[in-house]
């Protein structure tokens, strides 16, 4: 892949630092944003100090991915802005650096808010990071083919980040009791696994701080702001007689590209895949251990106003009832690995932890009957958990299959995108190549094969997550030619993350908890199914219609825009 003399990047070895530092941009991009599902609830439980499976925890976790998709889409917004105000290669910089250390930062939380907070700034460092890297991408090339194989290419790295964070998190979940103690307070958990796959969110920053140097700014950039013919970005500018079209159009088309992901491609693991045929006798199992499992966390929840009172009438009762609780999770385990002599000792210093309680509370008798009322609570629900776990291992490994079939999907999508922008396939004819067919492949996923399961149903999860993974690839090489020099990286920022991330990412609520609902069906799962189903066929039947507004670059106004 030769480059002309006047080209920014025409030097080899800095052409391919340049995909180097991409491809780690892009993987990480989404290494990072699907942390959230492998560490959430683990670590909301932990800081809330309920079970895993408590309505709290499960409303928490909803509600710190809205956070998270708001503050990205908002601050996203202002990314772009500094995008094209302080150019491309630092502001991209700054952003992986943010994506890098936050997660860092979360895994030593020690309060909710503190979680919430430094996952939203992970979620905001992506939505900047990823806009960055196309338009910095889109003018250090300056030949068309070149520029289409790196962005194309590049891209498809961000398919590996899903498959290799969670590789690293089940890594980490069989060896997290033999890495280093955390420095963290003994009321927490020193070896929790959430806490470590949090940490390898630092790993791209190693790179990019020692290659990063190596590379260019955008020198179109560059040279449009030392000539002072660089105009100054404006959000109103996107708004402009010339340019509202465009802003509109590529904000709704990244809308449904992400409303297909958020609505119906990523609920199906955890939401839909329970539901097949395959799985109806695990499903007969977990019923009435599921409505137990409730009437015990209803319980938990009655009495944890009492025990936090006890807590503040009775000094370091807090630290005494987390040193019961671990050794009450190592007692356990060591009873299902057959550890005796382990068993037998965490025994006796469970003994010698009762009589700490008993000299703590002597005159508080009402905090012992608090705490000890949550433990037998918390023993019954560790009992349930495990009369659960046969049925949850099988309906977690159906989902974790379609999971991976629909990472390999995404995969092959980008790839064929990337194959399709070499060949200069026109606009409007690339973007529809990947609509037309999923208002076939999505009613066929949910509506019919859902019902039949097997292999079947997991080719037709590839195929989707092919069709739509793609066309996030498609955004990110189409979004820095159409709109102009001073703002492109408003432009882009405001398409993908307020149209998609904030928008379209809306689209699993409006799944879950208003299309749902309304829907016939034996199960939950089978609403889900019928829900993503009309989610994801709508956006793509929209999306649809909107490509046939969608502008051409002008720097290929030449070309077909069919």
């Amino acid at each position: 892949m030769s480059l002309p003399a006047n080209s920014p990047v025409s030097d080899a070895r800095t052409r391919w630092l340049v995909l180097i530092i991409a491809s780690i941009g892009f993987l990480f991009d989404t290494y990072e944003l699907l942390m959230t599902p492998l560490v959430g609830v683990p670590a909301i439980a932990e800081l809330l100090g309920l079970p895993p499976n408590n309505p709290i925890v499960t409303d928490w976790t909803g509600r710190m991915l809205w956070i998270s998709a708001l503050c990205g889409g908002v601050f996203g917004l202002l990314g772009g802005w500094l995008i094209d105000r302080f150019g491309r290669k630092r502001i991209m910089a700054l952003s992986i650096f943010v994506y890098s250390f936050s997660p860092c930062a979360a895994a030593f939380a020690s309060t909710l808010p503190v979680f919430v907070f430094f996952r939203s700034l992970t979620f905001v460092g992506v939505c900047i990071e990823f806009i960055a890297a196309i338009t910095w991408l889109a003018e250090l090339f300056s030949d068309r083919k070149q520029r289409e194989f790196a962005l194309g290419f590049t891209q498809a790295f961000a398919s590996v980040g899903g498959i290799l964070v969670t590789a690293v998190s089940g890594w980490i979940v069989m060896h997290a009791n033999e890495l280093p103690a955390l420095p963290i307070a003994d009321i927490f958990n020193t070896h929790a696994s959430w806490r470590y796959t949090l940490i390898t969110g630092l790993i791209p920053a190693i790179p990019i701080a020692l290659l990063l140097p190596f590379v260019p700014e955008s020198r179109v950039w560059l040279e449009r702001r030392a000539s002072g013919s660089l105009s100054r970005p404006s959000l109103s500018g996107l708004f402009s007689p010339e340019l509202r079209r465009t802003t509109l159009v590529t904000a709704g088309l990244s809308a449904c590209a992400y409303a297909a992901a958020f609505g119906a491609l990523q609920l199906t693991p955890l939401r839909v895949i329970p539901g097949v045929p395959e799985l109806a006798e695990q499903r007969k199992v977990l019923k009435p251990l599921q409505d137990e499992a409730k009437e015990l966390n209803a319980g938990i929840l009655a009495v944890d106003p009492l025990l936090r009172a006890s807590y503040e009438a009775v000094p370091s009762l807090r630290e005494l009832a987390a040193k019961r609780a671990k050794n009450r999770v190592a007692f356990r385990g060591a009873m299902k690995s057959g550890d005796k002599a382990r068993a037998d000792q965490l025994n006796a210093d469970f003994k010698a932890l009762g009589e700490e309680l008993d000299r703590l509370t002597a005159s508080a008798p009402e905090a012992k009957k608090n705490l000890v009322d949550r433990e037998k609570l918390l023993k019954q629900l560790g009992d349930n958990r495990e009369k659960q776990e046969p049925a949850d291992i099988a309906i977690k490994a159906r989902g974790n299959a379609a999971q991976f079939w629909q990472e390999m999907g995404g995969l092959a999508g980008r790839l064929i995108l990337a194959v399709l922008l070499v060949l200069a396939v026109a606009r409007r004819t690339l973007l529809r190549l990947f609509l037309v067919p999923g208002l076939i492949a999505v009613p066929l996923t949910y509506f019919s094969l859902y019902h039949t399961g097997g292999t079947g149903l997991n080719w037709a999860i590839a195929v989707c997550g092919l069709l739509i993974v793609a066309q996030f690839s498609y955004f990110g090489e189409f979004l820095p030619k159409v709109f102009p020099l001073h703002l492109r990286g408003t432009g882009g920022s405001f398409a993908t993350n307020v149209g998609g991330r904030m928008v379209g990412t809306s689209a699993a609520f409006l799944t879950t908890n208003i299309i749902a609902p309304a829907m016939p069906g034996v199960s939950t799962f089978d609403k889900v199914a019928l829900a993503a189903g009309i989610v994801g066929t709508s956006v793509f039947a929209i999306g649809l219609v909107l490509s046939f507004f969608l502008p051409n670059p002008p720097a290929e106004a030449g070309e077909s825009a069919h």
